[in-house]
């Protein structure tokens, strides 16, 4: 029988998507009959495992499938989750540095004796070839993705704006991810604060730790505004679909995104979703015409913000054909699919060790 560990550094739902895309894969596989558990222990990855699933990369987990390999030829998968964007090089090079000699030392052979590396779209695997070298490991495209939409529509809806009354009879731009630089949230703030108009409000739904200087910098520009800018917290469960399920429209402002679970959560709902290019996605948005896509700059943002206050989303981005490219293209279905594949592809090589 497959028994399958993920294994991840952290199960903190505040550090955003890689944990998310965990637990979606896990719940999916063990959905299709597949023995799927998840270890964030180093010392705990289960001796009966019959393969593993490394998420992330520098960390814990990929040394030790790695180890494991080589005494037992135990296979495993990589999943870098975004991990290999260039951004990072071009915005930390010093950090970068050190990341280059660490591959060159054990993360390149990491990756090289993995079964696959998979990114979860065409445009990670393109842009993660520009960033360490040597690059010499398996490449799949295995997608991402979310599980249908759970609850009752008009319930969750109703539960979100009894939470936030007064987002009632409001069109609302949702933000729903972290707090961090790289969201681009501070260009976010000046587009949609740059013009007041009281039946519309931003809500940036997140964990908000008043002790980051970049967080007090973005609530110090929301002051005297609160009625325009709703900071609404972490959601969870019926909350957070219920904020989907009310948004009129999904904003995703980031410098750099690996995949955006919440772009495909959005679009399960037929919330349709506003990006820009530097979210991985973006392709698959723009192809199949469920929202807009715009530079990571101002002037796009400006764009983006302006087209939502115009209507202009609603031309492009019907609910029907947001559901419709969720189903064919963001399910995390798809990509368990692809990853049973892989898991059976391996155990016909195990014992096979990659040069």
């Amino acid at each position: 029988m497959t028994r399958v560990v993920h294994l991840t550094h952290s199960r903190d739902l505040r550090t955003g998507g890689v944990i998310e895309a965990v637990l979606r894969l896990d719940e999916s596989l063990r959905a299709k009959g597949i023995s799927s558990a998840i270890s964030d222990d180093p010392q705990s990855l289960g001796e009966d495992a019959t393969h593993f699933i490394v998420h992330g990369l520098w960390q814990w987990p990929g040394l030790r499938a790695w180890k494991r390999f080589k005494t037992t030829s135990c296979p495993y998968i990589v999943f870098p989750h975004g991990m290999m964007d260039p951004w990072f090089k071009k915005t930390f090079p010093l950090k970068h540095l050190k990341k280059q000699a660490y591959w060159l030392w054990r993360q390149g052979r990491i990756m090289r004796h993995a079964h696959a590396v998979c990114f979860t779209t065409e445009e990670e695997r393109r842009l993660a070839r520009e960033t360490f070298w040597p690059s010499r490991y398996r490449e799949v495209v295995s997608g991402l993705g979310v599980g249908s939409p759970p609850g009752d529509e008009k319930g969750q809806k109703a539960d979100f704006i009894g939470a936030f009354p007064e987002l009632s009879d409001r069109r609302i731009l949702l933000y729903l991810g972290r707090m961090h630089p790289k969201k681009g949230l501070d260009m976010l703030l000046r587009s949609f604060l740059g013009e007041e108009r009281k039946d519309e409000a931003l809500v940036l739904a997140g964990p908000v730790e008043k002790t980051d200087p970049f967080t007090r910098k973005l609530l110090r520009s929301t002051q005297g505004r609160e009625k325009e800018v709703v900071w609404a917290g972490m959601l969870e469960g019926d909350l957070k679909w219920g904020a989907l399920r009310a948004a009129d429209a999904l904003v995703l402002p980031s410098h750099q995104e690996n995949y955006g679970m919440v772009v495909a959560e959005a679009l399960s709902v037929g919330t349709p979703v506003l990006l820009t290019d530097k979210v991985n996605l973006w392709r698959e948005v723009k192809q199949a015409r469920v929202g807009l896509v715009a530079k990571d700059d101002q002037a796009g943002i400006d764009g983006l913000v302006s087209d939502w206050r115009a209507g202009r989303h609603n031309e492009v981005a019907k609910a029907e054909a947001c559901k419709r490219c969720f189903e064919e293209n963001l399910h995390i279905a798809s990509c368990a699919d692809r990853v049973i594949e892989l898991l059976d592809e391996s155990s016909q090589t195990r014992g096979g060790k990659r040069a």
